[in-house]
């Protein structure tokens, strides 16, 4: 048989663990959810350095294209190939700027999971 201070000391320890649980419980679904949103980040902040390195690839062509042109006198000085150059430059702009703004997101994430690993 256990003595009587023994169930004393046990009841609020559990009335305490039955008030936690469910913010335990919360905290961690929350922790979950910031991660996967942080794996998805990852992934779509890569998607777009593809997409910008493949514009800068294409860009980089246009350019030797362009060069290759202008040495050969039969041809004509490649304005269309500048004019294609640039509309790439702007795409590569653009997704540059989305991709610095999924960083953001990334940095934002990464500090939100870092203040629940206190707990």
């Amino acid at each position: 048989m256990r003595p009587v201070d023994a169930d004393a000391e046990r009841e609020p320890e559990q009335d305490w663990e039955r008030f936690l649980s469910p913010v335990l419980d919360a905290v961690r679904r929350d922790v979950t959810a910031l991660e996967r949103e942080h794996v998805r980040a990852h992934l779509r902040a890569r998607r777009k350095l593809l997409e910008i390195e493949s514009l800068l690839d294409a860009i980089k062509s246009e350019v030797e294209a362009s060069e290759a042109s202008a040495l050969d006198p039969a041809r004509g000085p490649g304005a269309e190939a500048e004019e294609r150059v640039m509309k790439l430059c702007e795409k590569v702009e653009k997704k540059a700027v989305e991709a610095a703004l999924m960083g953001k997101r990334i940095v934002e994430i990464h500090q939100q999971i870092d203040s629940y690993e206190c707990c």
